[in-house]
């Protein structure tokens, strides 16, 4: 299947339902035989500017961002980053050469795969695991994790 066309069906999608994970995603494509991976759902999330949104009872789901709603022109990774840092972030803490970063539920993964964008100009970054609202975050030494650390904690709203 083209890349256009099962972002095109995606969108349709999440405009039409609320879908609250990328599972849930994924299971809905599969019943329109459209097979995917969760990296692929991840890029494809990355690429349609979707993110998650909450409803007034609490409950998560994906919303599309359209180019309206971020302005003339669209955000950069780092700056979808820091957005979603100052929105879902939680706590932060390092440990030797590695940072933990924990986050609302439902957003690890798409912070996950900001951080991996990011870490092509960001080299303190090697790379990280994403959960549902843990990261960890791997730098190469000490001293490269205290400034993914120092930068990561400047959008947090931590005491």
């Amino acid at each position: 299947m083209y890349k256009s066309r099962r972002q095109a069906i995606i969108k349709r999608m999440i405009n039409e339902n609320h879908i609250n994970n990328q599972t849930d995603l994924i299971d809905r494509l599969a019943k329109e035989n459209i097979k995917v991976t969760q990296a692929t759902i991840s890029r494809d999330i990355r690429e349609l500017n979707i993110v998650k949104n909450h409803d007034n009872k609490g409950n998560f789901y994906y919303q599309i961002m359209n180019d309206s709603a971020l302005g003339i022109k669209k955000r950069t990774d780092e700056e979808r980053l820091i957005h979603a840092l100052t929105d879902t972030g939680v706590s932060l803490t390092q440990v030797e050469f590695t940072n933990i970063l924990t986050v609302l539920p439902g957003n690890g993964q798409v912070i996950g795969v900001l951080l991996d964008s990011v870490r092509i100009s960001y080299t303190d970054i090697v790379g990280c695991i994403a959960g549902d609202d843990t990261i960890l975050i791997l730098s190469r030494d000490q001293e490269s994790a205290e400034k993914v650390n120092h930068f990561l904690k400047q959008y947090l709203y931590l005491n």
